[in-house]
């Protein structure tokens, strides 16, 4: 900016500024990427920021910018760095935000990496029948093919950063079968058995059973008759009599860590190695959670496999008794919540 200087006229002070070059141009670009493909995301997206007047755009590419007056916006650039927030919305993506850095004296624009959008998960679900007369097969398991991304049977429960352990083990029962004397809420810490005895810290209860068994590491019990604390809270309804079942854990068979973060309400895992068992523990301090693997189906031979994210196909494989396992190569359409694959099965 030029000096600013004042004049008299008619015997009023004038502040006068002989040329003001307030230059608009652009902050910063960047760009959307898709994290199943690494290619430009496929939906427009809804922009909004905690900056004051930053104008944004987005452009063919999924390429986003932000412009504005930048002595105005940034008065003392100079000498004082600032940072601010990106807000990025689109359909069938999961909101994320972009935090942009801006040191003293920075030169404009700045060129930040590219981010990553994380689908909205979808469900993966089918029957499974024996192909001679079509009758449903309860019981049999649906699995991805590849151990380096292992199916569900629950979905995961809090956050985990890439890099978080995730070791394989198998899970056999332990003493006598119990059940739910009172129906469990989502979001509960606390289930009544009708029988808790011999039951105490770091012990496992499996709640449910086939296709809705859950693991659950017991914190403590009472004071109440019944009580069990768990270390972590319920993600789904259990109903009075439930069956409850504690569990051995074995292993671990094997060690791995994610190769991408995983969210609550996800039903895959993304691993950096591949691992081999029926259940797994993803390490994680006081976030550490238990899991079966593989979707299960019901007496009517359907199953279900929620919160499918982050792949852009898998090889799924469906076994049940001595019938020839059946695979077939799915990728994910994000576009639809519901994704069906039925398997029919041969001796």
């Amino acid at each position: 900016m030029s000096v600013v200087y004042q004049i008299e006229s008619d015997g009023f002070l004038y502040e006068v500024v002989d040329d003001l070059a307030i230059l608009y141009q652009a902050v910063f670009t960047g760009a959307l990427l898709d994290e199943t493909n690494g290619e430009p995301i496929v939906s427009l997206p809804v922009l909004s920021t905690d900056l004051e007047k930053l104008s944004l755009r987005s452009a063919t590419g999924a390429l986003i910018a932000g412009a504005a007056y930048v002595e105005q916006v940034f008065p003392k650039l100079a000498t004082t760095s600032y940072l601010f927030h990106v807000d990025i919305s689109a359909e069938g993506y999961q909101h994320t935000t972009l935090t942009v850095n801006v040191p003293a004296g920075t030169t404009f624009p700045i060129t930040t990496a590219p981010v990553i959008m994380r689908r909205i998960p979808v469900r993966l679900q089918g029957k499974v029948v024996k192909d001679s007369d079509r009758s449903p097969l309860p019981l049999a398991t649906v699995s991805s093919k590849s151990g380096k991304t292992p199916l569900l049977r629950d979905n995961v429960r809090s956050s985990h950063a890439a890099g978080t352990t995730v070791r394989s083990f198998s899970f056999t029962n332990l003493g006598a079968a119990r059940k739910l004397s009172a129906t469990a809420l989502p979001g509960s810490t606390g289930v009544v058995l009708d029988n808790n005895a011999g039951l105490g810290a770091n012990d496992f209860l499996q709640i449910g059973s086939d296709g809705s068994a859950q693991i659950y590491q017991v914190s403590g019990t009472g004071p109440a008759a019944g009580l069990v604390v768990l270390q972590s809270p319920l993600t789904a309804t259990f109903p009075d009599g439930t069956a409850v079942q504690q569990l051995n854990p074995v292993g671990p068979s094997g060690n791995s860590t994610l190769a991408r973060s995983s969210d609550p309400g996800d039903g895959l895992l993304v691993l950096a190695t591949a691992l081999s068992d029926s259940g797994i523990e993803i390490v994680d301090g006081a976030a550490t959670e238990y899991h079966w693997l593989n979707a299960v189906s019901g007496t009517d031979g359907y199953y279900q496999a929620d919160g499918i994210v982050a792949v852009a196909a898998l090889e799924l494989l469906c076994k049940s008794g001595v019938l020839t396992p059946g695979d077939q190569p799915w990728m994910p359409q994000y576009g639809d919540r519901v994704n069906v694959v039925d398997f029919r099965l041969r001796p």
